[in-house]
């Protein structure tokens, strides 16, 4: 795994560490919730970067890179939102994998019947994100293999995001037209992420949703 420096929200930084082959971040005890925007944005371009459909196969028995014992499954929720992670039992961090990164952040959206409708009017297959098996939105509505639920990269998320980078990049000292400048980043922010995005559909008819999403979003940060 490779060492990286990134921002907290208080400021100094903090290290993670990143495995592009397992597709997987290594964090320190509770170190992922100390991630700022701005660098929760950089991870998600990283994992647009280095993903790919194909899931790797992992070790039968993962260690614990500080006291070397065997990491443990376990199962978390984050805004109705299950998620799962590999955990050191002597509490020196965690490991989990991309896919379930974005699921903790609340970054990951399941589709709806009507959504699903509207994928199977303009794609026939798509890739599972959990997986990473084929399946056909003709005869199914969630994976086949893992039961998992076809599901997107909230975009919408994203724009939260975006609005508080933008609103902490602000002085600090009240200004009577901030409301305005800050409806102008609003309105410039939506329009990142059009209600039909051209390219969002020629890159999800690949059968890749979750990196659709995922090139989107890097090509918001180019405005950045």
């Amino acid at each position: 795994m490779t060492d990286w420096s990134l921002g907290s929200r208080m400021g100094a930084d903090i290290t993670v560490e990143v495995c592009p082959s397992c597709q997987a971040f290594w964090f320190d005890q509770h170190k992922n919730l100390q991630l700022s925007p701005g660098s929760t944005l950089k991870l998600m371009k990283y994992i647009g970067e280095h993903s790919s459909s194909t899931k790797p196969a992992l070790a039968a028995k993962l260690s614990c890179p500080r006291c070397q014992a065997a990491l443990t499954l376990a199962h978390d929720i984050a805004r109705n939102v299950h998620f799962t992670y590999w955990q050191c039992p002597n509490q020196h961090g965690h490991f989990i994998s991309f896919f379930e990164f974005l699921k903790e952040k609340n970054f990951i959206h399941p589709l709806s019947p009507r959504e699903i409708q509207q994928l199977r009017e303009n794609i026939h297959t798509v890739n599972c994100a959990s997986c990473g098996a084929s399946i056909d939105l003709q005869t199914n509505s969630a994976c086949p293999y893992c039961h998992s639920p076809i599901s997107i990269l909230d975009l919408k998320e994203q724009q939260r995001m975006l609005e508080q980078l933008k609103q902490a990049a602000e002085p600090k000292p009240v200004d009577p037209v901030l409301p305005l400048q800050l409806a102008t980043i609003k309105e410039q922010t939506s329009a990142l992420f059009p209600l039909h995005d051209d390219e969002w559909w020629v890159d999800a008819r690949s059968g890749d949703l979750l990196q659709a999403g995922l090139n989107a979003v890097a090509r918001w940060l180019t405005f950045m």
